[in-house]
């Protein structure tokens, strides 16, 4: 059994990594900022480690505990309000502590694969942008969060070159399924969905801008990208993940709507609209696609239904 370790295994993606690695019979080990944010993570890890990613020496001793021939890093500060309210803390998190465990890799064994998660934030917008987004695109970061996965690409590439050492940067655009707290636009949606159908909500769907397209994968094809790119990716490349397809927030709205059997209202309010909304945002999986064998398998509609079932089923729950 290969041993494999997860930075951020508690975040959404890194559940869905750790149970789809386990079943895949790796031994998965995890970190985790607090002993006590998890009721039971059997079902995505062997062995879970407190580890803040503090400092080369605690991420050396990690590594010796672990023995790991892959490091997925997915631990981040990945909120973009947080990072314009505290871009010092987001740099310190997710390029300084990036930086320890690239250094303490480099020291330890430079064997190790490192699949460094960055994300599509690092494109940004610009005037004349062209879709899709590819590899080679611009990098243009509008926030201090995608700035901060912007410099650490670079530090990744760098350290990839100058000392040999076995690193691969993914771009994963917006990703979607159970387990997403709220904040996002389809738990958004899917909590109020439910709650009108539990009768605690009047039958009106509050909504921001539903004219924007953006790029949906579900997180369950995500992992297994991020699974593929251990495997079968390039030293040293970067990889777009994305559906390479655009849908509306209208048409995601319809949809879940459609797996209602209620009637309701869609409703614009203007505090949930934003300063400055990108109109159309998607990417290009090409290369990814033809250099591993990836394809995304579930279908969009499947993805929202198992978001509806998750939160109807926790609901009924908390009633009985």
């Amino acid at each position: 059994m290969r041993n494999v370790l997860i930075t951020g295994i508690n975040g959404f993606a890194g559940r869905h990594l750790g149970e789809h690695l386990k079943k895949n019979h790796y031994k998965v080990y995890g970190t985790t900022r607090e002993s006590n944010n998890c009721a039971d993570p059997s079902k995505y890890v062997d062995e879970m480690i407190v580890s803040d990613l503090d400092s080369k020496e605690n991420i050396i001793e990690l590594i010796k505990r672990a023995k790991p021939e892959v490091i997925f890093h997915l631990a981040a500060q990945s909120n973009i309000k947080e990072s314009w309210d505290h871009p010092s803390s987001t740099m310190y998190a997710n390029v300084v502590k990036s930086l320890f465990l690239f250094e303490a890799v480099k020291e330890i064994s430079k064997t190790i694969r490192v699949i460094n998660i960055g994300s599509s934030e690092e494109y940004g917008h610009y005037e004349g942008m062209s879709f899709p987004i590819l590899e080679g695109s611009p990098l243009h970061p509008l926030n201090p969060y995608g700035a901060s996965k912007m410099n650490i690409s670079i530090l990744a590439k760098q350290f990839s070159e100058s000392f040999d050492m076995d690193i691969i940067h993914l771009r994963p655009f917006n990703h979607i399924g159970t387990g997403q707290i709220k904040g996002f636009v389809v738990p958004d949606f899917a909590h109020q969905i439910v709650n009108i159908e539990s009768g605690l909500q009047e039958p009106i769907i509050s909504v921001g801008n539903l004219t924007s397209k953006r790029d949906f994968t579900d997180v369950r094809d995500m992992v297994m990208g991020y699974l593929l790119a251990a495997e079968k990716g390039v030293k040293g490349e970067v990889y777009n993940l994305c559906s390479g397809k655009e849908i509306s927030i209208q048409h995601l709205l319809n949809l879940m709507i459609s797996l209602s059997d209620k009637s309701v209202t869609v409703n614009q309010d203007l505090n949930k609209m934003r300063p400055v909304d990108i109109p159309t945002y998607f990417g290009s999986n090409k290369k990814f696609v033809e250099q591993t064998g990836w394809e995304c398998c579930i279908d969009i509609i499947q993805t929202l239904e198992d978001v509806l079932n998750e939160i109807r089923k926790r609901d009924w729950k908390r009633l009985t």
